[in-house]
């Protein structure tokens, strides 16, 4: 898949991802923070696929 055929959106995040990378790290846990309150569903999958890896 190309950089043109991909969704919109997807080629978004990627690019807002990539920019969270060059932003301070105080930042980076704030967004990291916020993201589990939004997302908390995501979060818990991510903690349980860590669980099973170990």
């Amino acid at each position: 898949m190309t950089e043109d055929t991909r969704n919109p959106w997807l080629v978004a995040a990627v690019a807002i991802s990539e920019e969270l990378k060059t932003q301070p790290p105080e930042t980076q846990l704030e967004i990291r923070r916020i993201s589990k309150k939004t997302y908390p569903e995501t979060w818990k999958a991510i903690r349980e696929k860590e669980q099973e890896q170990k």
